[in-house]
Parts: structure tokens; C-alpha cells; sequence
């Protein structure tokens, strides 16, 4: 009878010992699962992240481009308006004094 008993004993244990191996193994599997997502979702945000950056840099600068050139452009109307209200008050101004003399 005792030997049946500790038969059963060692049974148990090798049984118990065997299930926590398997446990022991899916958990790594599992941890091992969840840090390759992880890894994946910073390479992912990351590239992301650079790739906005990059496009926003890039944004910028043809914003900043096209502020230059939309304010040569506004600078030469402007000056040409001037030019053209002086020319008009020149113009008025010698015919009027034609006129009282």
C-alpha cells in the first residue's frame, strides 16, 4: 500500500510539474506576443510620427515660399497703384492749373 501511495504521489507531482511547465511556456508565448505587438505599434507610430513631421516641414516651406513670393507680388501692385494715383494727381493737378491761368 505505501508504495502505491507514493507511486501515486510521484505521479502527481510529475503531473503537477508538467503543468507548470506548459503554463510557464504559454506565458512566456503570451508575453513574447504582446511585446512583438508593442514593438510593431512604436516602429509603426514612429514612422508615422516621422513621416508627419516631415510632411509638415515641407508644408511649411512652401508656405513660406509662396508668402514670399505672394508678397513681391502685392509689393509691385501696390507700387504700380501709386505710381499710377501720383501720375492721376499730376495730371489733374497741371490741368486744373491750365484752367485758372
Amino acid at each position: 500500500m505505501l508504495v502505491w501511495r507514493d507511486f501515486i504521489r510521484r505521479e502527481r507531482n510529475a503531473c503537477n510539474v508538467i503543468g507548470a511547465i506548459a503554463r510557464k511556456t504559454l506565458r512566456m508565448e503570451v508575453f513574447q506576443r504582446i511585446r512583438l505587438v508593442a514593438r510593431e505599434k512604436y516602429l509603426e507610430d514612429d514612422a508615422h510620427r516621422k513621416l508627419s513631421r516631415y510632411f509638415r516641414l515641407m508644408k511649411n516651406n512652401l508656405l513660406k515660399k509662396a508668402m514670399v513670393t505672394w508678397r513681391k507680388n502685392s509689393y509691385g501692385e501696390c507700387v504700380q497703384s501709386m505710381v499710377a494715383m501720383e501720375e492721376t494727381y499730376e495730371s489733374t493737378k497741371r490741368a486744373n492749373d491750365k484752367r485758372m491761368s
